[in-house]
């Protein structure tokens, strides 16, 4: 029995190494896959370059906003559910309170959006993504995880964003930094923090540095992004 033990022990250690070393490889950031996306009521967009090493972009929002997306259509969460990314900020902001809507600006944010689920939503959230869907001939994302760098609040806050009921933020980093940050974050755990449900299917994946609420000047830069079964 003991034996049998083992054997069963070292199947199930095989196993878990084989999830964790699963994953989904994604585009670099300054890849044609990602797509800009502007919003009506900003004038002016932030500004992305390719950087110089490669793989990358290099981010710089004065009193802007704008964002890049990219579809996650291969990306299996069940299978794949860490996001992994290297960030840093060169420029951060000064903000007051970043829970307010005149606050709601970040020197770096990464974000997940998540497609409609009518079974979590109010009928009159079911009426606006029909219309929207129909408006803009695509589909509208129900919900999102935005991680952010923050320049208060501390990491780990999680709030609902004061702009949209069904995004919430979390903090991961705060205020000035040395270097690139490496994140892992479960983004299945993250979903069920914020929203205290299972997720739908991923959407997209975003990343924006905005300062168009403050009207200050931020500089950021991202890359690395993949999936994994697990840390690595």
């Amino acid at each position: 029995m003991r034996a049998i033990g083992r054997q069963l022990a070292a199947a199930l250690a095989v196993a878990c190494a084989a999830a964790a070393a699963e994953t989904t490889a994604l585009p670099h950031p300054d890849a044609a896959a990602w797509e800009p996306l502007t919003f009506r009521s900003v004038s002016r967009h932030t500004l992305y370059t390719p950087l110089a090493e490669g793989g990358g972009v290099r981010a710089e929002a004065d009193c802007a906003a704008s964002a890049l997306v990219l579809p996650l259509e291969q990306v299996d969460l069940g299978r794949t559910p860490v996001l992994h990314w290297r960030w840093r900020v060169d420029r951060p902001l000064a903000i007051a309170d970043e829970r307010s809507r005149q606050g709601d600006d970040f020197a770096a944010r990464v974000y997940v959006m998540f497609r409609f689920d009518p079974e979590h939503a109010s009928l009159y959230a079911r009426a606006r993504q029909h219309i929207g869907s129909r408006l803009y001939g695509s589909e509208l994302p129900g919900s999102a995880v935005n991680f952010v760098w923050t320049s208060r609040e501390e990491p780990g806050a999680l709030w609902t964003n004061p702009h949209a009921d069904e995004s919430r933020m979390i903090a991961l980093a705060r205020g000035d930094a040395s270097g690139w940050r490496d994140e892992a974050v479960d983004v299945v755990a993250a979903y069920r923090r914020a929203f205290r449900r299972d997720p739908p299917g991923a959407l997209a994946l975003g990343i924006m540095t905005d300062s168009d609420n403050a009207c200050q000047h931020a500089v950021a830069r991202y890359a690395g992004f993949h999936f994994t079964g697990g840390q690595e």
